[in-house]
C-alpha cells in the first residue's frame, strides 16, 4: 500500500520494518527503475562534522555487484547528493569490504 501511494504521487517515500528484499523487489516492480539501472540501492545520509553530510549507497545489501552496478550506484548517489541533499559537485569514492575466508 505504501509503495502504491508513492507510485500515485501521494507520498514521496516509503518506510518499512518488514523484509528488505521483499520491499526492494516490490519497489522495482511497482515504481519502475530509471532506464539503465539494473538494481536498486539502499541509501542513507550520514551527518558529520568535517563537511556536513555524506551519502552512502548499497550499505552491504548486494554482495555480488559487478563494475556496471557499482557505476550505476555511483551515478545514483551523485545525483541524489547534488539534487536532494544539495551537495554541489559531489565526490564519489568506492569503499570495498573484503570478506575473509
Amino acid at each position: 500500500m505504501a509503495l502504491e501511494l508513492v507510485k500515485e504521487g501521494r507520498a514521496q517515500a516509503c518506510v518499512s520494518a518488514g523484509n528488505t528484499g521483499a520491499l526492494m523487489g516490490l519497489a522495482k516492480l511497482l515504481l519502475k527503475p530509471l532506464e539503465g539501472i539494473e538494481r536498486p540501492a539502499l541509501v542513507t545520509v550520514l551527518p558529520h562534522q568535517q563537511k556536513g553530510k555524506t551519502v552512502v549507497l548499497d550499505l552491504g545489501a548486494n554482495v555480488d555487484c559487478d563494475s556496471t552496478m557499482l557505476v550505476q550506484f555511483a551515478i545514483m548517489g551523485s545525483v541524489l547528493a547534488e539534487e536532494v541533499v544539495e551537495i554541489p559537485n559531489p565526490r564519489v569514492a568506492l569503499l570495498i569490504l573484503v570478506k575473509k575466508k
